[in-house]
């Protein structure tokens, strides 16, 4: 996943939780001003990739003065 997210966004650097590991069980995608772009916990199934990068040029189209509201719906 964090491949393909670096291949679509050049300049993009993914990173680990930086609290630690995280839920047993949880995968989540969270953009750096908070956005929620995935849940496993949520969804209860692994991410798509295309979803994945869909749901971040979406957000990405917003701008950074766009609220920051949760995508993973």
């Amino acid at each position: 996943m964090a491949d393909a997210i670096e291949e679509a966004f050049p300049g993009v650097v993914v990173e680990g939780n930086p609290e630690g590991d995280g839920r047993p069980g949880s995968f989540e995608i969270t953009t750096e001003d908070g956005v929620h772009i995935y849940s496993k916990l949520q969804a209860k199934a692994h991410p798509a990739e295309e979803d994945v990068v869909n749901r971040i040029a979406n957000r990405a189209k917003l701008g950074p003065a766009a609220p920051a509201e949760d995508m993973c719906g």
